[in-house]
């Protein structure tokens, strides 16, 4: 009879892996992938935010170019100054404000705007103009712009 020899090492080329070595690629492979989702994560958080970012400069932005456009009021004249969906309130400073759900076609954002009068200096007024949503993640947020208007400076005077 004749005895079979285990093969020597390099006479067969099985080219398969060991047990060990896939449990380590799959690991590594593991934890590529989780940091992977993590960045794609906070890359979709933050495009999200940015987005909601980008309404609220629009909002504000739309709402001081509206008020530098008219003709300048007074302080005692402040309400023309008032769209419909706004409630006011004298001050001083003197606001106008756009609750949630009121600002037509943007439920989810809310607008205060801040009238201040002789600001920084006598017959000038300061409009502030400041935009409020909820971001799940990261609670109330808010952006703001501010604008400088006088009688004197008009256009066509």
């Amino acid at each position: 009879m004749r005895r079979r020899t285990a093969p020597s090492s390099g006479s067969r080329g099985d080219g398969g892996f060991t047990l060990v070595e896939v449990l380590v690629s799959v690991a590594l492979l593991a934890f590529v992938a989780l940091g992977v989702m993590a960045l794609l994560t906070s890359v979709v958080r933050q495009n999200k935010l940015a987005k909601e970012r980008s309404t609220a400069t629009s909002l504000a932005s739309e709402r001081i170019n509206e008020l530098s456009s008219q003709p300048f009021q007074a302080s005692a004249d402040y309400l023309r100054y008032r769209r419909s969906e706004e409630t006011a309130a004298a001050g001083p400073p003197s606001t106008l404000t756009a609750d949630y759900g009121q600002i037509p076609g943007y439920p989810e954002y809310r607008r205060v705007v801040t009238l201040t009068y002789d600001t920084p200096v006598t017959g000038m007024l300061t409009v502030r103009t400041e935009v409020f949503w909820r971001n799940l993640q990261q609670g109330t947020k808010s952006h703001a712009m501010v604008t400088y208007l006088h009688p004197g400076l008009e256009q066509g005077q």
